[in-house]
């Protein structure tokens, strides 16, 4: 037997893949910068959040003419050494022949992050970075758990900072064309 050789690059989505596949379905990794990041479990009210959002979006993606549709858990293929992964993304609707099994897309039109203490900061800075170099991005969304506090990053405003803190605002979509209203967005949540 002889001497094993170690790969010391970074590691490769083809390579993230093969590691996560010998983790519990219930961990949630990210590929950064060729490094494998184990994601804390979630808090309840993050996941209330998550939930209000998805079922505004589904709720908006079943209108006749619907050309994107929303899903949970999906990875973003940014590079061959970076694959985020949102809490919520919207992607084009693909055809009937299309590989379904697939479990990142770099088709990205929105993403959102809820924000946890623990990713807060590569939230606001690796992810909108890594987010907003995708050509089909057009909103970068990041919600607070702790308050109303939404920032959206628009493509028609160069990804500048927008800020949104009442539950009486609503969130445009224009590529979409949705409103998000921050009311729905925390229904349940006891923010105010």
């Amino acid at each position: 037997m002889g001497v094993p050789t170690i790969k010391t690059g970074p590691m490769t989505v083809e390579e993230f893949y093969a590691f996560t596949d010998t983790r519990p379905d219930e961990e949630k990794w990210e590929l950064i910068d060729g490094e494998p990041i184990l994601n804390a479990s979630p808090s309840e009210l993050h996941q209330r959040i998550i939930k209000n959002l998805g079922f505004v979006l589904a709720t908006l993606e079943r209108r006749p003419g619907t050309t994107w549709e929303v899903l949970p858990g999906l990875g973003v293929r940014v590079s061959d050494t970076n694959r985020p992964e949102p809490d919520t993304l919207i992607i084009p609707i693909k055809g009937a022949s299309s590989d379904r099994l697939q479990r990142d897309r770099s088709d990205v039109i929105v993403a959102f992050e809820v924000l946890s203490p623990s990713s807060a900061s590569r939230d606001l800075r690796w992810k909108r970075t890594a987010y907003t170099s995708l050509p089909t991005l057009t909103h970068y969304v990041v919600i607070a758990q702790d308050s109303v506090d939404v920032v959206v990053f628009a493509r028609e405003n160069d990804f500048a900072e927008r800020r949104y803190g009442s539950l009486d605002d609503v969130i445009e979509l224009p590529a979409l064309g949705v409103s998000l209203p921050l009311l729905e967005i925390y229904r349940n949540t006891g923010l105010k």
